[in-house]
């Protein structure tokens, strides 16, 4: 069996940008993740995870659930990732760099996942990134770390139709905290498609960092980003600036690593989501999270586009005071970064996980 686990992630600074030339700074969450396995089957075979299967206790509860999640499940997305690695696999063979024969080869791919649905961790493109590994391994083709994310956005962007940008497919490739600048795409040769330049950056001065999200809160981030695709294109001078000021954030929090100021670093995440804001209509139910933050001195952003929430905290108490604000609303929260990368970590703040 080839098994292939891929972790959440958070945006810090910059998001979303990375659709529209800019830059940003996020990190992995392995405290979340999704994992594909492959393996000889008779058949091709793509099994649903129990949460996936289409089964709904009335009407009400199935357009309730699709109102808040959307109608992509795991299986739509491991056969649409199937169909462009069919298409990588034909560019290869075509230069003679892989065998023949991909498409009648038979196998079975399964998969799960602890990543929260539709609130804003890039569970949809860990499942992209974890089959599109598990694929390459299966094939013994080699997919260089700057290209990966390129060909997990085609799953989604030319399969499946949604608006989406790199970000999320470069941090769950690369891992950790990671520095991305889209402003310059460089082309590769071998696969025909474009990435930007991707750096890790060590995360030791990053300020204490929580994860809040509300599971009631979640929504599909594909009409918030083509709503904001169509001002974009359409010239709108708000959009364009505020996706530019977003993107020099990172700059400044690059520095602020350099200089060792976490405070610096943590009044920058606010800033962020001030600009953020100003991008387009947020449901109350997100917003409120951020808020609950705001009130209690504890600088927040959107972790994407979701009910999630990244911030930063001074101490115990002050988390533990966080801890209470957010349950009192619906809300779970975690400690991430370094030392707190998985769910066993010893301190690990945990409602309910």
């Amino acid at each position: 069996m080839i098994s292939h686990t891929v972790p959440a992630r958070v945006g810090i600074l910059g998001n979303p940008s990375d659709g529209y030339g800019g830059r940003t700074l996020a990190l992995a969450v392995p405290r979340f993740a999704a994992t594909v396995n492959l393996e000889p089957a008779p058949r091709l075979e793509i099994v649903a995870a129990a949460a996936d299967e289409p089964v709904w206790g009335s009407v009400s509860e199935l357009m309730s659930r699709v109102d808040r999640e959307g109608y992509g499940t795991g299986p739509q997305l491991l056969t649409a990732s199937v169909r462009t690695f069919a298409n990588v696999v034909a560019t290869q063979v075509d230069k003679g760099l892989a065998k023949a024969g991909f498409p009648d080869e038979t196998f079975r791919l399964t998969y799960g996942t602890t990543i929260p649905r539709q609130v804003g961790l890039a569970g949809s493109s860990a499942l992209v990134v974890a089959a599109l590994r598990c694929l390459a391994h299966y094939t013994d083709i080699d997919i260089p770390d700057e290209v990966l994310p390129s060909i997990a956005l085609a799953v989604e962007t030319e399969q499946l139709g949604l608006t989406a940008g790199l970000q999320d497919r470069v941090v769950q490739t690369y891992g950790g905290l990671v520095v991305m600048d889209f402003g310059e795409m460089t082309t590769d040769a071998r696969f025909g498609v474009a990435h930007g330049d991707y750096q890790r950056v060590e995360p030791d001065h990053l300020p204490p960092l929580f994860l809040a999200y509300r599971a009631s809160a979640a929504e599909p981030s594909d009409q918030f980003h083509r709503v904001l695709r169509q001002r974009f294109e359409a010239g709108d001078s708000t959009v364009r600036d505020v996706l530019h000021h977003l993107a020099g954030l990172v700059l400044e929090g690059q520095a602020a690593l350099r200089w060792k100021d976490p405070d610096r670093f943590a009044s920058l995440m606010g800033e962020n989501m001030r600009l953020r804001r100003q991008l387009g209509t947020v449901p109350e139910s997100q917003l409120e999270l951020v808020d609950v933050a705001d009130a209690l001195d504890a600088p927040a952003t959107f972790a994407g586009s979701g009910g999630a929430v990244v911030g930063a905290y001074a101490d115990d108490g002050h988390l533990e005071r966080l801890a209470g604000a957010m349950d009192a609303i619906g809300a779970r929260i975690v400690r991430i970064g370094p030392g707190f990368e998985t769910e066993d970590d010893e301190g690990q703040l945990d409602l309910g996980l």
